[in-house]
């Protein structure tokens, strides 16, 4: 038996997503619809039993060609996007994103973490991960450090942006007005002109006259 690939347990993870998500609604609709049939005399009783039993293959149908159609859909997409002018993709986690499904937050962040030691200049990842530990880990340090980190290694204009509204929230929930005020007007300055910006300031001289 071959070994399973990152690219086949990512697969297999958002085939599981897929089947939890969907499976269960279908299949309590479609029962649902015979039992209704039934009650209103439009179909026989026995009818409704043997479509009800059948809900099952017709669900696990629904969730294999749900899952081929998001792969060719993205597929198609990620071509159309990138196959003018010789863009890049943007990079996958698929270890990661698996860990992540199963709830696996810590051994996602240590394969972060592990990456970036290699290569350092990924802030997509560093971003990622990033968001991570602020959603499931509880530390904001490593948070505004990770934030922080993203300026140090040639941010992209997205990137830069990301990590700005990251240390805005990280701020705004941690309660600290002092790096809150900091970080509105640089983002105030940073985006001039732009009604993101406008919305920093009108917050920025709020805060001030608060204090």
């Amino acid at each position: 038996m071959a070994p399973l690939t990152d690219g086949d347990a990512a697969d297999q993870a958002n085939l599981a997503k897929i089947a939890l998500w969907f499976g269960p609604a279908a299949f309590i609709m479609l029962s649902a619809l015979w039992y209704f049939l039934a009650e209103k005399q439009m179909i026989p009783g026995w009818v409704a039993v043997v479509m009800t039993i059948l809900d099952i293959p017709l669900v696990v149908l629904g969730v294999i060609l749900i899952h081929r159609g998001t792969i060719h859909a993205s597929e198609g997409l990620v071509n159309t996007l990138y196959s003018a002018g010789n863009i890049p993709p943007p990079p996958t986690y698929p270890r990661q994103d698996v860990m992540i499904v199963r709830g696996q937050y810590r051994e996602a962040a240590e394969y972060f973490r592990d990456h970036l030691t290699v290569e350092p200049e990924d802030n997509e990842a560093r971003l990622r991960l990033a968001d991570l530990v602020d959603k499931h880990l509880d530390d904001p340090a490593e948070v505004e450090r990770l934030y922080l980190d993203v300026r140090r290694h040639q941010p992209t204009a997205g990137h830069e942006m990301r990590a700005a509204n990251g240390l805005l929230d990280l701020y705004r929930k941690q309660g600290r007005r002092d790096r809150l005020m900091v970080e509105l007007a640089r983002f105030a300055d940073r985006y001039r002109g732009t009604p993101g910006a406008e919305a920093a300031s009108r917050l920025l001289q709020e805060l001030k006259a608060d204090s």
